[in-house]
């Protein structure tokens, strides 16, 4: 079957925007019909926050991928022989996210979040320790003053010197 001329298909990219932005709508229509309690910050401003960021991302792939369709694919790169099969850094990134849950609550927020950005960093190639030790040090800190002063929401502290 052609595609009538002047319509434009879309590649995968604008397919998961379309599905993600279906998503996003139903999250925030749920959202925006349940009962929020609070004052200063409700129950559902950080909710409806990640679906409005998450419906945003999404608006930009969707818009790429238009812009993209009718162009040539670049050619395809000849395969490693490490990049066949499963790719083994998600099933380690995945290792590494439990590890970090579960260091939490025994080592603290502050410091479980500085080793985890380090080695996920390492992990995905990064070797540059000014910038692993810049993130480690920088990131932590303002995402727990943006939690603690802005969002009003406790961050686990070190249980295992207390």
């Amino acid at each position: 079957m052609s595609v009538a001329r002047g319509l434009r298909r879309l590649d995968g990219d604008g397919w998961a925007a379309l599905v993600l932005l279906g998503f996003c709508a139903v999250f925030l229509f749920d959202l925006l019909n349940s009962q929020a309690t609070g004052a200063y910050v409700t129950s559902v401003t950080m909710p409806i926050a990640i679906v409005v960021l998450m419906a945003s991302m999404a608006l930009v792939l969707l818009v790429g991928s238009v812009l993209r369709t009718g162009r040539t694919a670049p050619k395809p790169r000849a395969e490693s022989p490490s990049g066949r099969g499963l790719n083994w850094r998600v099933p380690a990134m995945v290792l590494w996210l439990v590890a970090y849950t579960a260091a939490l609550p025994w080592v603290g927020y502050l410091l479980a979040s500085g080793v985890f950005l380090v080695g996920a960093g390492m992990l995905y190639g990064n070797r540059r320790w000014t910038v692993l030790l810049a993130s480690a040090v920088v990131l932590p800190g303002l995402l727990l003053l943006f939690f603690e002063k802005v969002m009003i929401v406790l961050l686990p502290a070190a249980r295992l010197w207390n």
